[in-house]
């Protein structure tokens, strides 16, 4: 069966040439990554590679916000369709390097909490001493190793702009749109991927969003998504990261025709006895009280991350 459910597991961090490509475009960037997207970015790769999508094809990345993916693709020399709900500038980073073709400012017919919650803002020098006072001394002890982090990130840029050849690059389009409402026409995408993004859209409009997406691929096309998934016998809301976690039934609910591998202990063990893991964690999490990888000591999941293949 060409269509699955599966679990992720670290055992996608042994791919360490994909490893270091995703390092890289992170570090141009100035990108943090969440504590699964490494196994996402590198899984969905993977699919795509295994589905021979050449160069210069389309794929759109739903849920895009700012996140890497779409750029390590440009990069790659795919054209991407940028889609997501709330309104973007390209960031400073891309300046130089990629094409972006902007969305025209306008609002659309639809609203969700999520709109709210996330923030696409730029990381830098000037933000770094925003956030910092005299009245926060911690934040002050972490003010050398911040700065060095972010010089760091910007020599890769500079390096990346100035002495890096972009003629192959593919265009990066953004479209401001809700996952069941896309103003584009059908069968126009060799692939469609999304990073963790179906959790927080409208959890009623779920099938609605999956067709929608659907029908945006052309025939024999790969739709790959990550999500959260849950240990669970029902699904569950998040309000840490406002989104939802699908058990197993939600999940055999939602894609019947999907082969599933929910090995839940695989899963959770892979996390406990990768090294690699621990290093790549970022500070974002380990220097969080309220991080349940705070220290690096964690003795569970907050939820599970989860692969999600369909064909058209």
């Amino acid at each position: 069966m060409n269509n699955k459910i599966k679990l992720l597991t670290t055992s996608q961090l042994d791919d360490r040439k994909k490893l270091k490509e995703l390092t890289y475009w992170l570090r141009v960037m100035n990108r943090p990554n969440g504590w699964h997207y490494d196994l996402d970015h590198i899984w969905i790769l993977e699919e795509l590679e295994k589905s021979a999508i050449t160069k210069g094809s389309t794929i759109i990345d739903a849920g895009a916000g700012q996140g890497i993916m779409q750029y390590l693709l440009a990069a790659r020399g795919y054209n991407v369709i940028s889609l997501d709900f709330t309104s973007r500038n390209p960031p400073p980073r891309a300046h130089g390097i990629f094409k972006i073709i902007a969305e025209e400012k306008s609002e659309i017919n639809y609203q969700h909490p999520y709109m709210k919650f996330i923030s696409y803002g730029t990381d830098g020098f000037r933000n770094i001493f925003k956030k910092i006072n005299i009245h926060n001394f911690s934040k002050i002890f972490e003010l050398p190793a911040r700065c060095f982090r972010l010089a760091h990130s910007y020599l890769y840029y500079l390096y990346e702009r100035y002495f890096r050849n972009h003629e192959n690059f593919g265009v990066i389009t953004y479209v401001r749109a809700p996952f069941h409402d896309i103003p584009l026409e059908s069968n126009i995408a060799d692939a469609i991927i999304s990073v963790s993004a179906i959790e927080h859209a409208d959890i009623k409009l779920f099938i609605e969003n999956i067709n929608s997406l659907t029908r945006l691929l052309k025939p024999d096309s790969p739709l790959l998504l990550t999500t959260s998934a849950t240990s669970q016998l029902d699904n569950h809301y998040d309000y840490q990261v406002e989104g939802w976690c699908f058990s197993r039934t939600g999940l055999v609910t939602y894609f019947p025709d999907c082969d599933l591998d929910f090995n839940v202990s695989e899963c959770e063990q892979s996390f406990f006895n990768s090294k690699t893991f621990y290093h790549r964690l970022d500070p974002y999490y380990y220097k969080n009280p309220k991080s349940p990888f705070f220290r690096k000591k964690f003795t569970d999941l907050p939820y599970l991350p989860v692969s999600i293949k369909i064909l058209k």
